[in-house]
């Protein structure tokens, strides 16, 4: 095929030139043909192609060549490529070596990208948990409440609890914060209470005041930290398996030439990925890749910011409002490459800056290093902080140590308002598995050392935690599961003793358990059975039994209705008898529909079924239950910032009504509520039955057109003609051979849950005029 014009290359004019000419041809690169044709221009027998065009075959042009974009190449010049124009079929033959190629991409499993836009409606909830108990014959009485206001315009939250006792009675408010996300921007904002974001060698605290975070929870398909990737070349087409930690991931197809497996579905820790390629004679080879990673690490060119300027709180949950000295922190995170994650991180408050640097890399396959460094001025005070941690994590062993040690001087906003400093904090462990069977092993070391100086009489006190504990846990037969730990307190000999215990399961919610200490002298043992109340309708239960110096006995009874879980427990010792009565739940709204139901942590939705009731409403198939009698039903748990596919039964609608879509695909924001409206319609049809005057059913292929609406059907067997939209009087032109035959009148009268047949009706010759 040979053209006189040509894409790509407009601007050109070199139609006048009877030596050059544009052609577009078939391409095959070593044997493999492209999809479509592509551009070349033909010069005094030289062909020339743009280096566009060259990327668009998967072509990679060698370092000595320096064009770019729409300058053309002389494909005679490039060395090491060799080709062959077949001007009969039109066809350019090219045989390039295969770093000229560019790799094929073989696409790992991932975690599916929801792809839509987070949405939510207008409304509101309210959990509540309020407990009654009594207690050596006194009443007393809490209660905690959390109320949340939602919208495409974010969520406004607060919380409180009120506390009523022979001793003390009070309602101090928790949490009052406003949260609105920006998903585009991976970033969320807190006007309000909110707990600052910080860094593993910082302390959080609690301020009032506006925060912005960098969440990469608005996300759910984004994996932060690097993930491993492995590349192949082939001679010859074959397929490739991808294996990780001995577990099939990948199979795929690949073609003669490079190829590269990114983004492998991996977690944190280390592991081999073995990678297996058979050609089509069952040859096979097969390589393989030691790797680690961690949820430390960034990926290259990924960062986090947080922001948080206000006052700090401080006695939280006691008082309502106790908000002291100004404050502001500055967090962030940057990946410099896969296998470096930089940070860095400022405070300030009254007196006080603070300020460090942190970095976590990779060693190779051997684990994690973190280190750190940070001073503060706080007053006439200097101090520094130093850090530094190591972890290794794969299934055989797992091991690491971190420490923080800041002197007497260094201070943070915590210490700054009366929080004492940890002048050391150490931890340390290692656990491997231990055969036989699925037993495991692990030691910890755990040391923290906090210095209280009081600056009224210049004396301080240093308190000191040491322990050091071993675990051996293990499944045993029939499900069951064991553990025994022995713990050692080096700064309080009370703290040490020995814990032993085992569960069983029975079915899919009953357990029973054994467990015994020894500690300080004192021996408890204590044997257990429970059943838990999971799903709507379920009845949970508990039956235990303490015996040693703490004595005591209970049994508790909880059921799950649709509208919230109450329960009931009743407990016996020697300090006297104890009854609690509790109730948990929420109320919603949403859509003007009001619900009582479970606690609701997450989002949620609402099902309009346009007033259809016993509609079968299913989530990622999974019945959930039917719409009432309002055609409504109300779904406690939906994922944020995900695709959840809600769904109803089309066998549930009834026959006179049609569905315009029988699913949907909801994207709630975080903490809100979203309406899933199913539209319905009637439809208002019927079948009718046409026959000629000598009773026989009208020709198989007829039309007719109902003339209220213009609409034309072609009548079946039986002279069967099937219509929507019907009113109470109607109209058929019936025709025969695209002439007019006869015309039919008719009333129709819709029935519940039914379709009507109408007929047979007399469809006279010549009766239309």
């Amino acid at each position: 095929m040979i053209g006189l014009s040509c894409s790509g290359l407009s601007g050109i004019a070199w139609a006048e030139d009877p030596v050059r000419q544009n052609l577009l041809l078939n391409v095959v690169v070593n044997g493999q043909q492209r999809a479509g044709v592509d551009d070349f221009v033909e010069d005094n027998g030289a062909l020339f192609v743009t280096a566009t065009q060259l990327t668009r075959l998967g072509l990679i042009l060698p370092p000595s060549s320096t064009a770019t974009g729409d300058e053309l190449v002389d494909l005679a010049t490039i060395r090491g490529w060799r080709y062959r124009l077949d001007s009969e079929t039109q066809t350019l033959h090219l045989q390039v070596p295969n770093q000229n190629l560019v790799a094929q991409q073989l696409n790992a499993p991932q975690t599916p990208d929801s792809g839509a836009v987070a949405h939510s409606d207008n409304g509101a909830v309210f959990n509540y948990d309020t407990q009654i108990t009594r207690y050596d014959g006194q009443l007393s009485d809490s209660t905690t409440g959390d109320l949340r206001l939602f919208g495409n315009y974010g969520v406004f939250e607060t919380s409180a609890v009120r506390t009523h006792n022979p001793y003390l009675r009070r309602t101090v408010r928790l949490n009052s914060t406003y949260t609105i996300s920006d998903v585009e921007k991976l970033r969320t904002y807190h006007v309000g209470d909110f707990i600052n974001s910080g860094l593993p060698w910082t302390r959080p605290i609690r301020m009032a005041g506006m925060q912005m975070t960098t969440n990469f929870g608005l996300r759910p398909d984004l994996v932060t930290f690097p993930r491993p990737g492995i590349t192949g070349e082939v001679a010859v087409p074959s397929s490739v398996d991808i294996y990780i930690n001995g577990i099939h991931q990948l199979s795929s197809r690949v073609e003669p030439g490079p190829f590269e497996v990114t983004q492998l579905p991996v977690t944190s820790g280390g592991g081999e990925i073995a990678m297996v390629v058979k050609d089509a004679s069952g040859r096979q080879t097969r390589q393989t890749l030691p790797f680690y990673t961690g949820a430390s690490l960034l990926q290259k060119g990924l960062d986090s910011l947080a922001v948080e300027t206000g006052m700090v709180r401080r006695r939280y949950a006691t008082r309502s409002s106790d908000y002291t000295q100004s404050a502001a922190a500055l967090s962030y995170r940057r990946g410099i490459t896969d296998g470096m994650t930089l940070s860095s991180h400022f405070e300030a408050t009254e007196k006080l800056t603070m300020g460090g640097i942190g970095a976590d890399l990779l060693l190779s396959r051997h684990g994690i290093l973190s280190a750190s460094l940070a001073t503060s001025q706080f007053g006439s005070r200097q101090g520094n902080q130093y850090g530094l941690g190591f972890s290794h994590l794969l299934p055989a062993m797992n091991y690491g140590f971190s420490i923080l040690q800041a002197d007497k001087n260094f201070y943070d906003i915590a210490a700054a308002n009366d929080d004492a400093m940890p002048g050391t904090t150490l931890r340390a462990s290692i656990g491997f598995p231990v055969p036989p069977g699925n037993g495991s092993f692990s030691l910890i070391y755990a040391k923290r050392m906090v210095n209280f100086y009081n600056d009224y009489d210049l004396t301080s006190e240093r308190i000191a935690t040491s322990t050091l504990s071993a675990t051996y846990s293990a499944s045993l037969p029939y499900d069951s599961y064991g553990y025994i730990t022995v713990l050692h307190d080096f700064d309080n000999d009370q703290g040490s003793g020995i814990f032993v215990g085992f569960a069983i399961p029975f079915g899919r919610r009953a357990t029973v358990s054994a467990n015994s200490s020894m500690s300080n002298g004192n021996h408890h043992q204590t044997v257990q059975a429970r059943q838990s109340a999971v799903q709507r309708g379920d009845i949970g239960w508990k039956v235990a039994n303490q015996s040693g110096s703490r004595a005591r006995q209970n049994m508790a009874l909880d059921y799950k209705s649709p509208w919230g879980l109450i329960g009931t427990e009743v407990e016996r010792s020697k300090e006297g008898n104890a009854f609690r009565a509790s109730a948990q739940g929420a109320i919603s709204t949403l859509g003007g529909h009001f619900f009582a139901s479970n606690t609701i942590y997450d989002s949620f939705g609402v099902v309009e079924t346009d007033g259809l009731p016993g509609i079968t409403v299913l989530q990622e198939n999974r019945p959930l239950g039917k719409t009432d009698r309002n055609g409504v039903m109300f779904i406690e748990q939906l994922n944020a910032y995900e695709n959840n596919r809600l769904s109803i039964n089309p066998n549930d609608v009834p026959m006179d009504v049609s569905l315009r879509y029988t699913e949907l695909n909801l994207t709630p924001g975080d903490r809100a509520g979203i309406l899933a409206k199913f539209p319905v319609r009637r439809s208002n049809s019927a079948t009718i039955r046409l026959i000629d005057a000598n009773h026989q059913p009208f020709p198989l292929g007829s039309t007719a057109v109902l003339n209220e609406n213009g609409v034309q059907q072609v009548v079946g067997y039986d002279g069967i003609v099937f219509f929507e939209n019907l009113v109470p009087h109607n109209t058929l032109d019936v025709q025969r051979n695209e002439q007019p035959d006869c015309r039919v009148e008719f009333d129709y009268q819709p029935q519940a849950n039914a379709i009507p047949e109408i007929g047979p009706l007399i469809c006279h010759s010549g009766e239309k005029p």
